[in-house]
């Protein structure tokens, strides 16, 4: 710093000594070297002097702007004006040096005592001469604690997968086991059910009251035995009854499958934990409607000549085409066990010879 003044200094000096002609810019140069020699000199006499305010500096640029123009317009001498600019630079160059020797960034103790540390731990470029308690103290100050980002909120409502599997039956008016069954193999008679829907919980997160809604796809399977399959029979005018096979030497498997899309309304006492669902002990009471869209019979065996022979038919066989059915579930967490009542007869009126009502009992699971 003291040597860029001094050379702002010499070349202000310089410019000044020019100003006069050039040939007497060589002799200028020897005054410059006596003038570095005073500047040192007086440097070491006033280094504790007090820094330059903003005031000051300003009359000094005045003061150089005013001996230059004096020289300019003849009012003062060469000699002159090189004297006051010798004295003007020479306490300029003091005041800044001192200036920049006291000077104190501004920067709070701690930072400081940070950096100091730092700068006595820190003795190489191998990081591995970083002290560890150095890390420990820098980060412990800073909370990594990001457990309230995955702390589970009571739920009011969620979503809902369910499967269920089990044996269907006819049964009467009087819930006794309809006479088709003496034709219809109950062991390999099913119902599955795939549900898609959503359970919310009524009356604040506190209450154990749940209604579960959705849309599910249901499949009503019935396996005939004693070479028999379901059709309009002639005899009883187009009726649907269970007749035999014909044209057959055995038969091998007889089916009726009955499609549906299932829209269940279940009000459920859920015993589990507050703001959470199927996590304990769960009762469901509701109705279930539901739309055939598909009515299909098929059998398969060997023909007269021992050939394959199979058959697929496609019908309705006058059963109804809406439904509805009382639904009553037991739970257990995610196991579930429902049974269904249709509450109308399967067939319509007078179109089949007993008034048989579709019921089942399944067991399956729930996921949310």
């Amino acid at each position: 710093m003291k040597t860029f003044f001094l050379f702002s200094a010499l070349s202000l000096s310089t410019v000044i000594t020019a100003q006069g002609s050039p040939g007497e810019v060589q002799a200028a140069l020897p005054q410059q070297a006596a003038f570095t020699d005073t500047i040192y000199a007086e440097a070491e006499a006033v280094e504790e002097e007090a820094a330059p305010t903003d005031a000051s500096l300003m009359m000094q640029s005045l003061e150089i702007s005013i001996v230059i123009d004096d020289l300019n317009e003849g009012l003062i001498t060469k000699e002159e004006a090189q004297e006051k600019m010798d004295s003007i630079i020479s306490e300029l160059y003091l005041a800044s040096a001192s200036f920049f020797e006291n000077y104190v960034p501004d920067a709070a103790e701690e930072d400081l005592s940070w950096n100091e540390d730092f700068s006595a731990s820190y003795s190489g470029p191998d990081s591995a001469q970083y002290p560890q308690e150095h890390y420990d103290t820098t980060f412990e100050e800073i909370d990594f604690d990001f457990s309230s980002f995955f702390e589970e909120t009571p739920k009011t409502k969620v979503g809902v997968f369910g499967l269920h599997f089990g044996p269907n039956a006819l049964v009467l008016n009087d819930r006794s086991v309809a006479s088709s069954m003496d034709n219809i193999n109950a062991g390999l008679s099913l119902e599955s059910r795939i549900f898609f829907g959503q359970k919310r919980r009524i009356g604040g997160v506190k209450s154990p009251v749940q209604l579960e809604t959705g849309l599910g796809i249901g499949s009503s399977v019935f396996s005939f035995k004693n070479e028999m399959t379901i059709d309009k029979d002639p005899m009883m005018f187009g009726a649907a009854n269970l007749v035999p096979i014909s044209g057959l030497s055995n038969v091998r498997r007889s089916n009726w499958n009955i499609s549906t899309f299932d829209v269940p309304a279940i009000l459920h006492l859920d015993f589990s934990p507050k703001g959470t669902f199927d996590e304990g002990l769960n009762i469901g009471f509701g109705v279930m409607g539901r739309i055939r869209y598909l009515s299909q019979a098929s059998y398969n065996g060997a023909d007269m000549d021992g050939d394959f022979y199979t058959e697929i038919r496609t019908n309705g066989f006058h059963t109804r085409l809406l439904n509805y059915a009382l639904v009553g579930q037991l739970g257990y967490k995610k196991l579930k066990i429902t049974g269904k009542l249709e509450q109308l007869p399967l067939f319509k009126d007078n179109y089949f010879p007993e008034e048989a009502y579709l019921g089942s009992i399944t067991v399956g699971f729930s996921l949310n």
